[in-house]
């Protein structure tokens, strides 16, 4: 275990803050008064009890930060002790919860699972089959090459330095129960090759690559049956006292929106853009493979409210033939600690299952706005679980990740970097072309008025946004029909006997002018 303790010094100071300072320092335990031999205060702070009273520190820090001769080092290195408090939070907290936990034994487990790799923080590469086996990130199965047909050779230098890399990302060094060594021990007891043919619960994995309209499968790898609980007849592991069962669940469906770019107007200026940059690489990978190029797997529609963001994304699944995932903060996030990482892995588990895919974030915003300092937030959470997700889409070879926002300057700006949400799109309101392809698209399919004359709408539109057009067309539908007797006859249940022409309803420019003056209305 490396030491985590925090070596902080500061000299004396004429400043009126210095007795203060003193007396917030001689709070701690370890703390070291400067004399006239030793012109610098010290305090040496383990960093459990660090953890355990930040807001002294802090105060002590805010006092002393500016002044000569003020340090905080740790194993020798200067560090910032803000900078610190993250790297650290997870490893120091979760040490603090083994000290305190009553049956220790299990602390290091992970919950539900047959084995794990000695820490609940190793926890990217999954090592058993449990519960929540269809979430995993990856199986420790997944390295390896076939050696002949249908035999699969499990490559354990890689599941190491797999392992190694988690560690050392997760500080898991400085967690006094942690042992590498353990972790990697477990790994030489895998088994070093699985034969698909000689057990019904292992199966090869085939890739779909598309060349045009031919489709043609590679075998890329083997999976457990165990691991696919979303696919009919397939099996999720689950154990109860200490027996292994399987149940089989339903087949996901695939979802492909009935909006078409037809639909859409306004967007004249970008559709090529987005056909570039989304379609391209969902229709021709091999394009991008030949180039040698990986294709955006995140772009970010952002725009003022009623822009028709949802709508393009939509479009865009029905022209690539993809699985549509619309996704929302309310039904994803989860009061219940570690349940909306859960459902997000599944989200993306299921796109995988069904590609080609787009998974939709319709106002992340909502759900991946900047992240707390201390990790403790589920919106924190649930933001490191989306980027982790987002480092490993390279295994994903035909899902795209969309997302809307109205407010990108609340993204948190890990999400920005390329990699991840590195392609942005702005949506704009629709010009004077846009404004009257909107209302064309809007009227096409209502009785209108031979005196009406939808140019003469445009100017009284122009500013508005797509819904706002819509909103008008609507509502001047329904005043017509307000205007008829029909609406007066069906409310009041005159029936039958009280007869009238659907004909004769038409929407005239009065009901356009009523509509306008509506939608002013709303918008104070």
């Amino acid at each position: 275990m490396k030491d985590t303790t925090l070596l902080f010094k500061f000299g004396r100071s004429t400043s009126r803050k210095y007795k203060d300072a003193i007396g917030i320092a001689g709070q701690f335990s370890d703390f070291t008064e400067a004399t006239d031999k030793k012109p610098e205060n010290e305090l040496r702070l383990p960093a459990a009890e660090w953890f355990e009273r930040k807001r002294e520190f802090d105060d002590l820090y805010s006092l002393v930060s500016g002044w000569k001769g003020t340090s905080v080092t740790l194993n020798g290195e200067e560090i910032r002790p803000h900078e610190f408090f993250i790297k650290f939070n997870t490893v120091v907290r979760c040490a603090k919860e083994y000290e305190e936990s009553i049956d220790k034994d299990s602390h290091c487990c992970v919950e539900g699972s047959f084995e794990g790799w000695g820490c609940k923080l190793l926890d990217d590469l999954d090592r058993h089959l449990s519960k929540t086996a269809s979430y995993a990130l990856k199986y420790w199965y997944s390295f390896g090459e076939f050696s002949s047909e249908g035999v699969w050779k499990i490559d354990k230098a890689h599941i190491k330095d797999y392992l190694k890399k988690e560690a050392e990302d997760k500080n898991l060094a400085y967690c006094s129960k942690f042992s590498l060594k353990k972790a990697l021990n477990i790994v030489d007891g895998l088994p070093d090759e699985i034969d698909t043919h000689a057990s019904v619960w292992w199966e090869v994995e085939f890739r779909e690559d598309f060349d045009g309209a031919e489709i043609t499968k590679q075998p890329v790898g083997i999976r457990h049956r165990g691991t696919r609980s979303r696919g009919r007849g397939e099996a999720s592991a689950k154990m109860k006292d200490g027996v292994v069962s399987f149940e089989v669940a339903e087949e996901r469906a695939r979802y492909i929106p009935n909006v078409t770019f037809e639909d859409i107007g306004g967007i004249d200026d970008i559709i090529d853009q987005i056909r570039e940059v989304i379609e391209l690489p969902l229709k021709r990978p091999d394009v991008y493979r030949y180039m040698g190029i990986e294709p955006n797997k995140g772009i970010l529609f952002y725009g003022e409210p009623g822009t028709g963001k949802t709508l393009i994304a939509k479009a865009i699944a029905n022209e690539t033939k993809a699985h549509f995932i619309p996704v929302s903060g309310p039904e994803l996030l989860s009061k219940w600690y570690g349940e909306s990482e859960a459902n997000l892995r599944d989200i993306f588990d299921g796109a995988r299952e069904l590609q080609p895919s787009i998974i939709f974030f319709d106002e992340i915003d909502s759900m991946a706005s900047h992240r707390a300092d201390d990790g403790s937030r589920v919106d924190s959470r649930f933001v490191n679980q989306l980027l982790t997700l987002m480092d490993g889409m390279e295994s994903y070879e035909n899902v795209t990740v969309l997302a809307s926002t109205n407010r990108p300057e609340l993204l948190d700006e890990a999400l920005l970097r390329p990699g991840r949400f590195d392609y942005k799109i702005e949506i704009k309101r629709p010009d004077e072309a846009g404004c009257l392809r909107i209302l064309e698209i809007a009227t096409k399919n209502m009785p209108l008025a031979d005196e009406v004359k939808l140019s003469e709408l445009v100017p009284e539109l122009l500013g508005g946004s797509g819904a706002d057009i819509v909103f008008v067309a609507k509502e001047a539908a329904m005043g017509a029909l307000r205007r008829s007797a029909v609406a007066r006859r069906v409310i009041h249940d005159e029936g039958e006997g009280a007869a009238f022409r659907l004909e004769d309803i038409k929407v005239g420019m009065e009901d356009f002018a009523l509509a306008l003056k509506e939608l002013r209305a709303n918008a104070l």
